[in-house]
């Protein structure tokens, strides 16, 4: 809606009926609107609103504009007007009846998310792609109210659960409209595999899985030509540049060119994180896992059963899992 199409509306926030201003796509009110919505003084809305500008949450320009506003006298008057950003930073600050009230109905929206699966129903997300968009757009702000004093530890275990998994729905719609992108990744090698690295692994994971004659006993060269591919060159230029994209292609390797008699998913989970682990980026600098046993396992299934013409994607989602 453009700026000569203004409009005002009535709409219920949090069952509390409340003329707005409808303009860009959201909801705009002014801070006596705030006062009157959360049931508080001016004043206690002014703090707020200059705490959150000066430290950075929201943007001035993003969230402040000024519209043409008739008083209670008749007269119109240019009027600051806040969007519905800034709304609901306010109300997870405010101090009253009204602001728990909100923070309540807030709360009780972001179970539903949970509940409804909104964040894990691959299928919602493509039937409501719009509510994708509008819940990433929520993230930004729900990752700063953790940081609040008076926001419940409820409210704050769901914002959090919700947060974490943001990156997942990114990768996800990113992998929907084909448009997955590689990270720029680490370009330092430490380590180069080789082929005898590779055996000696083999050989060790053989104490482990005894039951199996069979297991790690290779079919044909193809296992080597694996081992060799992710160090090649094309023009004196390394054809996968980082580490992340020579283990993912480690991975995904080993498991399609079914090398062994048995074993080849094992082999190539293992020689993927032993790769990793080699070239210094298997662990965070928090000391927790890169990716986890869940995740591997994950990654190991979904290599084996894509098609071939899907493995540039994979690659690039594989790597983004990795970032």
């Amino acid at each position: 809606m453009s700026n000569n199409e203004a409009s005002k509306g009535q709409v219920v926030l949090y069952g509390k009926d409340l003329k707005v201003r409808l303009e860009k796509e959201t909801v705009w009110l002014t801070q006596k609107h705030m006062a009157k919505l959360f049931q508080t003084e001016r004043s206690v809305i002014t703090k707020h609103i200059q705490n959150i500008l000066r430290t950075k949450e929201l943007e001035q320009k993003s969230v402040c504009a000024n519209f043409a506003h008739t008083a209670e006298d008749g007269k119109t008057y240019q009027a600051q007007f806040y969007n519905l950003d800034m709304i609901i930073s306010v109300g997870y600050r405010v101090n009253s009846k009204q602001g728990t009230q909100f923070r309540i109905w807030a709360t009780n929206i972001l179970k539903k998310y949970l509940v409804d699966g909104y964040t894990v129903n691959e299928k919602r997300l493509k039937a409501a792609n719009y509510k994708y968009l509008e819940l990433q757009r929520s993230l930004k702000l729900l990752k700063n109210v953790i940081q609040l004093d008076h926001v419940s530890d409820e409210a704050k275990g769901l914002i959090k659960v919700i947060t974490e998994y943001g990156r997942a729905l990114d990768i996800l719609d990113d992998y929907d409209h084909q448009k997955v992108l590689a990270p720029k990744g680490t370009r330092r090698i430490r380590f180069a595999f080789t082929y005898e690295h590779a055996q000696a692994i083999i050989q060790a994971m053989k104490q482990q899985f005894k039951d199996s004659s069979l297991f790690g006993q290779e079919k044909d060269k193809s296992f080597q030509s694996s081992i060799n591919v992710i160090h090649q060159t094309f023009a004196g230029k390394d054809l996968y540049s980082t580490v992340e994209e020579k283990a993912v292609h480690l991975l995904y390797f080993v498991i399609k060119n079914h090398s062994f008699v048995d074993g080849n998913k094992r082999i190539a989970a293992a020689l993927f994180i032993c790769f990793l682990q080699k070239n210094g980026i298997l662990l965070r600098k928090d000391g927790s896992k890169r990716i986890d046993d869940n995740a591997l396992v994950a990654l190991t299934l979904l290599v084996a059963a894509s098609k071939p013409e899907e493995k540039e994607l994979l690659a690039r989602v594989m790597l983004n899992l990795l970032a």
